[in-house]
């Protein structure tokens, strides 16, 4: 049985500091920013504080679960997130410990005052934690990833994409060119910032004031960063992008675009520029960073992407959750907005159809089905269990 402790603050991290690098390299994980524990601080932020769990058998470090519990006006909700959005930064183990660190951290989070848990992760390993005890939905398919290859030429990027693809990408930066639109290779950071202001009352999606601080403490974290855009002839910023490098691969952090400029689809347009100053650069890989590409996510790597819903099974609060979720569905259908902090309380027990689109799984059936195959559906927690029975009864032979 694995032992188990909560790491609140870098102060816990810093204890197991090198227990910590030495699992990432017997993993072969230690390329993925996201599992350095200095790049998961850099995200935490008042409203999203660590509640992580480390398990230790005997002396040995065997695994990490990195977690952060969501907080509403400096209150702790009891809700608690593993993973970004594409499920990268949540587990650090061996494939074969994936099971067992999962069951042993969740039993840790929920004796410690969570609730609702929602861990979003890559995994290695087919079987899945069994987590008898509590309510579980659990989804897993093959997705389009966050990792694309560039390649060693703008040419060979091109040859990569789509015919469609990358005739747009043509058209449209030709059509940008035109209307005097500029690239912008290197902004300042005063530059850029001022981009972001302007850009965030045009953009059709706003970046959050915590978002971009936390973007700028990623930069700094790992060298300061790149900050790229597109000029109007009068020298306004319609686009701007920022991100970080890491051996040869781009982090692209945020992007920002002006609504007012659909007709020049901005976003591949700048999206292709990067690229081609990327690869002149040195750069051969492109991770979106959190979260994954409409444009581009079709030639992403593909990753299996597993998101594992926990609560509470019974209980004043899961009765609550039940009754609130059944509302909701019957005043507005699954298909209804929600508060987003609403509809992270109610946890598993919404509709499936609210539980697929807050997961990597929603824009990969839309991929998926510009391509002809069967959407990813979500998957029975039963089915689950009973493929983690049969590993962890191999485990045990």
């Amino acid at each position: 049985m694995l032992q188990t402790e909560i790491l609140r603050d870098a102060a816990d991290f810093v204890r197991m500091w090198d227990e910590v690098g030495r699992l990432r390299a017997v993993c072969g994980l230690k390329d993925d920013v996201t599992l350095c524990p200095l790049h998961f601080l850099a995200t935490t932020n008042p409203a999203r504080r660590s509640c992580s769990v480390a398990c230790w058998r005997g002396p040995q470090l065997v695994g990490v679960m990195y977690a952060t519990s969501q907080r509403v006006l400096g209150v702790d909700t009891g809700y608690a997130i593993s993973g970004d959005y594409m499920g990268r930064g949540s587990l650090l183990c061996r494939r074969e410990d994936e099971a067992e660190v999962t069951e042993a951290c969740v039993s840790a989070m929920f004796a410690a005052g969570t609730h609702s848990l929602h861990i979003r992760h890559l995994p290695r390993s087919r079987g899945a934690a069994l987590l008898e005890g509590y309510a579980v939905r659990c989804l897993d398919a093959e997705v389009p990833g966050d990792r694309m290859v560039l390649g060693t030429s703008y040419d060979e990027f091109l040859s990569r994409l789509g015919r469609h693809t990358r005739r747009n990408v043509r058209y449209y930066t030709r059509k940008a060119e035109e209307a005097g639109i500029a690239f912008a290779p290197e902004l300042s950071k005063e530059e850029y910032a001022a981009g972001v202001e302007r850009l965030n009352r045009a953009a059709d999606f706003p970046a959050e004031a915590m978002r971009l601080r936390c973007d700028e403490r990623l930069m700094a974290l790992h060298g300061g960063g790149r900050r790229m855009g597109l000029r109007r002839p009068d020298g306004a910023l319609v686009a701007v992008l920022c991100g970080f490098r890491r051996g040869d691969r781009f982090h692209l952090l945020t992007q920002l675009n002006d609504a007012g400029y659909r007709w020049l689809s901005l976003s591949p347009v700048l999206r292709g520029l990067a690229v081609e100053q990327l690869i002149a650069t040195g750069h051969r890989e492109l991770q979106f960073l959190g979260g994954t590409s409409l444009f581009f996510g079709r030639f992403c790597v593909p990753e299996r992407y597993r998101s594992i819903l926990v609560d509470r099974k019974r209980g004043l609060a899961a009765a609550g959750k039940r009754v609130c979720s059944w509302v909701i569905d019957s005043l507005g259908g699954p298909g209804a907005p929600i508060p987003v902090t609403l509809e992270m309380l109610c946890g598993v027990f919404l509709d499936e159809r609210r539980l697929l689109r807050r997961t990597a799984l929603g824009p990969a059936a839309v991929a998926y089905g510009r391509s002809g195959t069967e959407p990813p559906k979500l998957a029975a927690s039963r089915a689950a269990v009973a493929a983690a029975a049969a590993e962890k009864s191999l485990r045990a032979v």
